[in-house]
């Protein structure tokens, strides 16, 4: 899996879409990329200045003019500044000047117009978005994760009308990609949607920004120091075969310089502002190409999600989810510390015996853990179903999975490549004046909440990760587990 070769690496600009482009496909002979429908990615302290070029650039290539033209100006409820004005107001006024027909949209979701709190990306939001764009010969988004996801949906439902995205927060990866994620019955999942045409980073709005969104954006950021080795271990064992080396390399470009930059988080930097905004972007290109979240979705994600359900279904606030991925990080590169060790020095050829693989079991673990969460146990069904078709992969794959734990040596080295250390994650969180601690996350989370969370966030859904391998071995104990959430304390480290 060298990497030594690949152009991605000497990229001197990942958000110069043309270059990126073309390194990638030189990296993919066999096109099994996800072609990159992003067509501009601009970052800049007068991004949204661009709303009318861009969106006229559009229009003409399918032949028709901004004047005259419909276009739907899709927001959310909350207040936007960009220099003491109203951003919302001035991308309006912009595109009524240029003669377009601008229609306004707040979205709301299922708790509609007096609701307190966050938007959600639900069905009741989705829809009445789509209907709300139905027609349209353009779609102009303005705001942070939540109304690009819903943007990307509504447009993708209804005819793919041209859209610019907005980006007025540097919290989530997901304003340049070409999935969203949605609420559905209390729980976040991630569906296809389409890759927004343009995405306008605009680091004047971004730097005005609540800290929290920022300080999600660098906790969201951690996650490609770990998720890439719960995708290749998934590769490894047949359960997932879409690993490609391109992504990683592009993640690989966006890590450098981390350290030099993060600390500027907690003193608004806007070099830092700047830095974690087009880190963020480029993250959003790498999953939209990979085909799938898996390359930086892994245990980080899953320990988030199953936060989501446990506070969904105790009426608390859903938390900012790149917040608990930067707290889940840490604590996932410590279970791949604790595998590393526990299979160093001879210790894989003997665990080879005791790997258990038990498909039968899946829906009772399930009924366990997150039976609690409902009245019906709907949720804990659902995760059931999903595990059980895990487990039942993983056991017509055991002697694949027996191979690879006798080649360990060589798959190790690749697997060591692909995580960074626990400590480096925790101090880096640290360092960036961001949260560090699940206790310290909003709505907070305690000592046992967290602990049942870190237990039971491979049960929840299909996708192979690191805690998989360690349970199958019978090393994901509660006292395993007390272990890895250890690293996240200064003197915490795996043994």
């Amino acid at each position: 899996m060298s990497a030594a070769a690949s152009p991605l690496l000497d990229l001197a600009d990942p958000t110069d879409v043309d270059a990126l482009r073309e390194a990638l496909a030189s990296q993919d002979p066999r096109s099994l990329l996800t072609p990159l429908g992003l067509r501009r990615l601009v970052v800049a302290p007068d991004a949204s200045a661009r709303v009318v070029p861009e969106l006229s650039e559009l229009l003409a290539a399918r032949g028709t003019e901004l004047e005259g033209a419909r276009v739907v100006l899709l927001v959310d409820a909350t207040p936007i500044q960009r220099a003491g004005r109203d951003l919302k107001d001035d991308v309006e006024a912009a595109l009524r000047t240029a003669g377009a027909l601008v229609e306004r949209y707040v979205a709301r979701d299922e708790h509609g117009e007096h609701a307190v709190g966050p938007l959600h990306a639900d069905e009741t939001a989705l829809a009445a978005a789509a209907t709300a764009v139905t027609g349209a010969d353009a779609v102009v988004s303005v705001g942070g994760g939540t109304i690009t996801d819903i943007g990307k949906v509504a447009t993708a439902r209804t005819g793919g009308a041209p859209l610019v995205v907005v980006q007025t927060a540097a919290s989530v990866d997901g304003f340049t990609d070409d999935v969203s994620v949605v609420l559905a019955s209390g729980v976040k999942k991630t569906i296809p949607s389409r890759w927004p045409d343009v995405v306008l980073g605009d680091l004047e709005t971004v730097a005005g920004a609540p800290p929290q969104m920022a300080a999600a954006g660098y906790g969201e950021l951690l996650s490609m120091f770990t998720a890439p080795a719960d995708w290749y271990l998934a590769a490894l064992t047949g359960l997932d075969e879409t690993f490609h080396r391109a992504p990683v390399d592009l993640l690989a470009v966006v890590g450098r310089g981390l350290g030099d930059w993060s600390p500027g988080v907690v003193r608004g930097d806007p070099e830092a502002f700047e830095a974690l905004t087009r880190a963020l972007d480029v993250r959003g290109i790498a999953t939209g190409v990979s085909g799938g979240t898996a390359v930086l979705s892994g245990v980080e994600h899953l320990v988030s999600h199953v936060l989501d359900m446990h506070h969904g279904a105790t009426g608390q606030p859903i938390g900012l989810h790149g917040a608990q991925v930067g707290v889940a990080s840490v604590v996932a590169a410590a279970a791949w510390e604790l595998l590393f060790s526990r299979l160093a020095d001879g210790g894989a050829a003997r665990a080879a015996e005791r790997l258990a693989v038990d498909p039968d079991g899946a829906r009772e673990r399930c009924r366990a853990a997150f039976g609690h969460l409902d009245a019906d146990g709907a949720l804990a069904a659902e995760c059931g179903r999903r595990y059980e078709l895990k487990l039942a992969e993983l056991a017509v794959r055991r002697e694949r999975l027996v191979a690879v734990l006798e080649r360990w040596d060589e798959h190790s080295a690749v697997l060591r490549s692909l995580v960074r250390p626990s400590a480096e994650l925790r101090e880096g969180l640290r360092a960036a004046g961001v949260t560090a601690a699940f206790s310290d996350l909003v709505p907070p989370v305690d000592d046992g909440l967290a602990r049942w969370a870190v237990a039971s966030c491979h049960l929840m859904r299909e996708r192979l990760v690191v805690v998989d391998l360690l349970d199958a071995l019978g090393w994901w104990t509660p006292a395993d587990v007390e272990l890895c959430l250890s690293a996240l304390e200064p003197q915490g480290v795996p043994a």
